[in-house]
């Protein structure tokens, strides 16, 4: 929120009106939303950088993820305040984003033609944003995927897709479990829609706060290793795996497919206000107040919303340690490997997973269960309890 008594002009234009802190200094409201759509536009032409594939203009093809939180919901502001731009000024280099939200309510089964809030939200954001396209899927959807080996898996009991997922999570054995679950299902859908239609990247809505929290419960969940994986921007292997009778399993293809979050230098105190600024931003995307409410007990909360609520209580101050958390990151390199975890697409580290589960050395006799923990990386089979 606006500082009551402004002391300073605005450090960029001198603007005396500057009621806003951007870094600790103050801002205007003009420089500040230029500050926040400069430093999106700018990771936009790293992700066009790395995925051009031909020297001659082209349509540029994005697939944006949307949850309907302060973060994503500016994500699709500010691209589709550019693909209006490009169409008038540059329609040879046109912008092209299907922005795509997940319903993960599995509370009814998820039939194409049934109207539900997400349906009726996303609606409001057709009409505000036109530039872009917009559709909705539902979380059952991910059954239909072959990104993920669903023999590694328990399971899954029930009369329809929903009810097979209502009986997944409700077999897991805690809310971190369940959250860190959900989070994979919703990658892995949004990454099979992003490759089974053609389009170049993938945009996730991602701060600068939120990745210094993912990539610490990353370690807190014991998936350390898949940190330049799952939080810095860059290609990402994906396996398809044989879903029928006949060999069940078995790898089909190895692919590389991008993935980039434009809001990574943004943080997300600077996305509130952002919303704030913005009248039409801000009637769609509610202001997030999780983080300023108080908790008696921390056993009803994830690892990863007790994290995201840690860094929201300290990037005020200690910003930049924020986003040094997010800058150390991306300085760590990716191994390959020869084998993928098959849930969450990362390359195994056999050692680093023995040195996770505490074991002291290899077992002269592997049973069943351990068998299907080789499919997995340490993280997704302590999750799943297998």
């Amino acid at each position: 929120m606006p500082d009551s008594k402004p002391a300073k002009p605005c450090k960029r234009c001198k603007d005396p009106d500057a009621p806003y802190k951007l870094r600790n200094e103050p801002s205007c409201r003009k420089c500040f939303v230029e500050y926040v759509d400069t430093k999106v536009i700018k990771r936009m032409a790293v992700a066009l950088r790395e995925t051009r594939t031909s020297h001659l203009p082209g349509p540029r093809r994005y697939l944006a993820g949307l949850s309907f939180g302060p973060s994503s919901s500016a994500l699709v502001h500010i691209l589709d305040a550019q693909a209006e731009y490009q169409k008038a000024n540059n329609p040879k280099s046109a912008l092209e984003v299907l922005v795509l939200h997940v319903d993960t309510d599995l509370s009814y089964p998820g039939v194409a033609d049934a109207e539900t809030p997400a349906q009726r939200l996303l609606a409001r954001y057709r009409d505000k944003y036109p530039h872009l396209s917009h559709e909705c899927l539902h979380l059952n959807k991910a059954l239909d995927i072959e990104t993920v080996d669903w023999t590694s898996l328990p399971p899954l009991e029930g009369q329809d897709a929903s009810a097979r997922l209502r009986n997944l999570f409700d077999r897991l054995p805690s809310v971190t479990s369940r959250a860190d679950i959900l989070r994979q299902l919703v990658r892995h859908l949004l990454l099979h829609v992003a490759i089974d239609r053609g389009y170049q990247a993938l945009f996730l809505g991602h701060n600068t706060t939120s990745l210094a929290a993912l990539t610490l419960a990353e370690v807190a969940n014991g998936r350390g290793f898949a940190i330049p994986w799952q939080v810095n921007d860059g290609r990402v292997t994906i396996c398809t795996y044989n879903q029928s009778s006949n060999d069940p399993g078995k790898v089909t293809a190895i692919r590389e497919f991008p993935i980039f979050s434009p809001l990574r230098e943004v943080l997300s105190a600077e996305i509130a206000i952002y919303r704030d600024i913005i009248p039409s931003l801000g009637e769609l995307a509610p202001a997030d107040t999780s983080s300023a409410t108080s908790v008696v007990s921390h056993k009803d909360l994830s690892i990863e919303e007790v994290m995201a609520r840690y860094f929201s209580g300290v990037e005020g101050p200690y910003s930049g340690i924020v986003a040094n958390v997010v800058r150390t990151a991306g300085k760590l390199e990716r191994t390959s490997a020869g084998d993928f975890c098959r849930l969450c697409s990362v390359p195994l580290d056999e050692e680093g997973d023995s040195t996770w589960a505490g074991e002291m050395g290899p077992e002269t006799e592997r049973t069943a269960s351990t068998h299907q923990q080789q499919k997995l990386c340490y993280g997704c089979s302590r999750s799943l309890k297998v």
